[in-house]
């Protein structure tokens, strides 16, 4: 999905069309919903970019503004917004001014018209469709499992093991959201990651080949998206023959996407590691980590070292 139309909005949203639909195929290029307060008021900025501005929510408040003026003074205000620039003009069932419905036919301009009990409910809810056409989005190549209620991603390079211990963990009934080209969101400052439309369902597993996982899995453990909580890098053992794994593991690093960080593990592969269970300790030691049993553990072996020498 790359454009956001009018149309898509009265799909979602099952709007009344009342004037403009010859323009249901515009776009809507800017995100936002505006209301327009300023404007009615005989505010514009003459320097603003017409072709690319917000679409107009109105409701109980400007209705009441408008009902003060007579039917000359609303046909120049509302002829002015409607000239202003703006794809599109959402009413709901509270603003009940009909003359602007009348001036958007003769203008042939967008207006849709919804009964929704919530003005502000209504906002946020036409804002989470912006989110799937306007947030910032980038591709990556791994896994995501929702583990324990958290967004995991499982990085590795090609033949790690990130597809087999998928299964693994499905087996134990996490949650699979997609494998090799995942795309990650940033919405309101949080990350969501799905699978890309192509792999959607899709896994590969080397000596198999590409199965689709609603098919042989079951389609209850697949989640179309996540909110993304961690990383988690599969690495081989001994890397270059050298150890240099954290035994500890008391500092976790942070990974950046698309400007926000979040946990980021690097667990190595070795025969005999029962991947999936290292995972889901790791994902338990997250959730322990936000909570407020939380604790150093070498202060923790500290205190204890010292009691134990008293």
């Amino acid at each position: 999905m790359s454009r956001l139309t009018i149309k898509e909005l009265v799909n979602k949203f099952d709007f009344e069309i009342i004037s403009g639909a010859e323009h249901i195929n515009s776009e809507i290029t800017v995100y936002g919903l505006n209301r327009a307060g300023l404007e009615l008021t005989g505010y514009f900025n003459e320097k603003e970019d017409k072709k690319h501005k917000r679409a107009i929510l109105m409701s109980s408040k400007e209705n009441n503004y408008m009902s003060q003026f007579s039917d000359e003074e609303a046909y120049e205000k509302y002829k002015n917004l409607i000239k202003m620039g703006s794809p599109v003009i959402i009413v709901t069932q509270k603003f009940t001014d009909e003359r602007l419905s009348k001036i958007a036919k003769e203008f042939n301009f967008p207006l849709l018209k919804i009964n929704y009990p919530s003005t502000s409910e209504l906002t946020q809810k036409i804002l989470d469709i912006y989110d799937l056409y306007f947030a910032p989005t980038i591709e990556v190549h791994s896994t995501l499992m929702n583990i324990y209620g958290k967004g995991v991603l499982i990085f590795g390079q090609s033949g790690i093991g990130k597809s087999e211990v998928s299964l693994e963990l499905m087996k134990k009934n996490h949650l699979f959201v997609g494998d090799d080209r995942i795309v990650i969101s940033n919405r309101n400052s949080e990350l969501f990651g799905k699978s890309h439309a192509l792999l959607q369902n899709l896994i590969e597993v080397r000596g198999i080949g590409i199965i689709d996982i609603s098919k042989v899995q079951g389609q209850q453990l697949i989640m179309p998206e996540t909110k993304i909580h961690m990383g988690i890098e599969l690495f081989k053992f001994q890397e270059g023959g050298i150890d240099n794994t954290d035994r500890l593991g008391n500092e976790w690093t942070q990974k950046d996407f698309l400007g926000l960080k979040i946990p980021y593990l690097r667990v190595p592969v070795s025969a005999g590691r029962n991947l999936a269970n290292i995972i889901e300790a790791a994902v338990g030691q997250l959730k322990v980590n936000e909570s407020s049993d939380a604790q150093d553990i070498i202060e923790l072996l500290a205190k204890r070292n010292s009691e134990l020498a008293e």
